[in-house]
């Protein structure tokens, strides 16, 4: 093939010569056998032709204009490692030039033609960023913080995202803030988050909100930072929802309500975040804010011990309550998954003449599991009934019962009823169960709408189960339930799941 610079630089002196109008009106079928050649050479898979034709197709040189038709040429030529053609692409994603506009898979491209060693593009964006483009300064510094085509350093970063900040560019904001505060330097840190904030950016509402409880980098402003963590959790931020519960939990900078504090524990826990996740466990099972609950406590204490409380969870058993109920019913609980019964019986009998209702249930579960040699169902199901009046874990398990039968007559009604109270007191496991019966119109008239409402509300406190997982994750891959096809949230849901961390803590007491 011939060079293709040397033909293209003369067909550029050509096209000048010719009349404008003349220029337009010319097709590939009236093009010069260069072009002709260049084109055939791009059909048959070279990978630089078919980055030139993607080149005419965006620019409207030698044939009509198309984005679209350029993005494919470009594509083609880029799969083949055309290093330009991939930084060629990334100029449609950040024009929006044949295809949606996206300013994130635009830097990715481009980013990964420098790192293959397109340094002129590199040279070209930081001549643009000097000029004061928003895109390259964020771009040029995102190479300097990550080593794309230049040495990493961090520092050489800082003038090209306060170049972007000073535009108003609220990325910019968020990432040089973050940046000076992992550098030590709250103060003006604390300056870009606030400039971020009320840009409307979360992270920078949570941070700067946290700065103004903490007085970090700023004079101590407890009120008004507590309503920017409000702001950012409302907003759905998970830290937030964190701090929030902390400031209605001390009184700082809202007024005290435990009862909100576990509110926004709760709902930060079901995002993953430890610390809340921990401070949920403890108020579950001292009863702050919310009735005492073991089972729940158990769960929480297992999801944040998994996520770095491990040592903080020995403590507090051998430390601060090594002869509480509380460690008996882990006692309890671990002689159960090991099917030692009659040991697990001692012990939740400790827990229930400590009043705490979860003493009782377990007993009853033991007492109504068929596995026990003495087991006594009808005395199980008692004791659950009297557990079922204010116990939503107790409503979960008659309600099993019912619908096996077993110590009681079969009545899925009461199955369901017992379900749906379980459920609408807010305990995941039975959200899960009582949505598996709507996906499968089990003892319900089936309904997808109902089915994914449930799982929705367990997704949300973090306790779906694997198999409610993927029944609410193919909702999402078919858009059942009223839900629109979305691919990448069903393939979130699905890695959502997680093994259950109980057993694993057992282990430590």
């Amino acid at each position: 093939m011939r060079k293709l610079t040397n033909i293209l630089a003369g067909l550029a002196a050509a096209f000048i010569l010719c009349p404008q109008a003349a220029v337009a009106q010319q097709t590939l079928e009236e093009a010069t056998d260069s072009i002709k050649n260049i084109l055939a050479e791009a059909k048959k898979g070279d990978a630089t032709a078919q980055n030139e034709v993607g080149g005419w197709y965006y620019r409207g040189r030698h044939v009509k204009q198309n984005y679209e038709e350029a993005l494919q040429w470009w594509s083609r030529s880029a799969k083949q490692g055309n290093v330009q053609a991939i930084g060629n692409m990334g100029l449609c994603y950040r024009t929006g030039h044949g295809i949606a506009q996206d300013s994130l898979k635009a830097t990715q491209l481009i980013q990964q033609s420098i790192k293959k060693g397109n340094s002129a593009l590199l040279k070209q964006n930081v001549e643009m960023a000097e000029k004061g483009n928003v895109f390259s300064n964020m771009l040029v510094a995102a190479c300097y913080t990550d080593g794309i085509g230049v040495a990493k350093d961090k520092n050489k970063a800082v003038p090209y995202l306060t170049a972007a900040a000073k535009k108003n560019s609220v990325e910019a904001q968020r990432v040089l803030a973050l940046s000076l505060l992992n550098g030590k330097k709250a103060t003006e840190a604390a300056k870009w988050f606030k400039a971020g904030a009320e840009n409307g950016d979360l992270t920078c509402e949570f941070y700067y909100g946290k700065m103004l409880v903490e007085g970090l980098g700023v004079k101590p402003a407890k009120k008004d930072g507590a309503n920017w963590l409000l702001k950012a959790a409302d907003g759905g931020f998970p830290q937030a929802m964190y701090y929030v519960g902390k400031c209605y939990m001390t009184g700082d900078g809202l007024t005290k309500n435990i009862e909100q504090a576990v509110k926004w524990y709760r709902l930060a826990a079901g995002k993953g975040v430890s610390n809340a996740q921990w401070a949920l466990a403890q108020c579950l099972r001292e009863g702050v804010g919310t009735p005492v609950s073991y089972d729940q406590a158990l769960y929480w204490y297992a999801e944040a011990s998994a996520k770095g409380h491990t040592h903080a969870f020995k403590k507090l058993v051998a430390d601060s309550i090594p002869d509480s109920p509380f460690v008996a019913y882990m006692r309890g609980m671990k002689d159960y998954i090991n099917k030692n019964y009659d040991h697990a019986l001692k012990e939740f009998k400790i827990v229930e003449k400590a009043k705490v209702a979860d003493g009782k249930i377990m007993e009853a579960a033991i007492l109504a599991n068929s596995s026990y040699a003495k087991n006594n169902v009808k005395k199980g199901v008692k004791l659950l009934k009297d557990a079922a009046k204010t116990n939503a874990q107790a409503m979960y398990l008659l309600a099993g019962l019912y619908e096996a039968g077993k110590g009681v007559e079969k009545d899925m009604p009461a199955a369901v009823t017992y379900m749906t109270q379980a459920a609408e007191a807010g305990y995941g496991t039975a959200q899960c169960a009582l949505a598996d019966m709507y996906f499968e119109g089990r003892g319900v008239d089936r309904s997808d709408e109902k089915a994914v409402e449930w799982y929705a509300k367990a997704a949300a406190q973090g306790q779906l189960t694997e198999n409610a997982a993927k029944r609410y994750a193919s909702c999402y891959e078919e858009g059942k339930g009223g839900l629109e096809v979305d691919k990448e949230k069903a393939a979130s849901i699905l890695k959502s799941v997680h093994k259950n961390q109980i057993p694993e803590l057992l282990k430590l007491i």
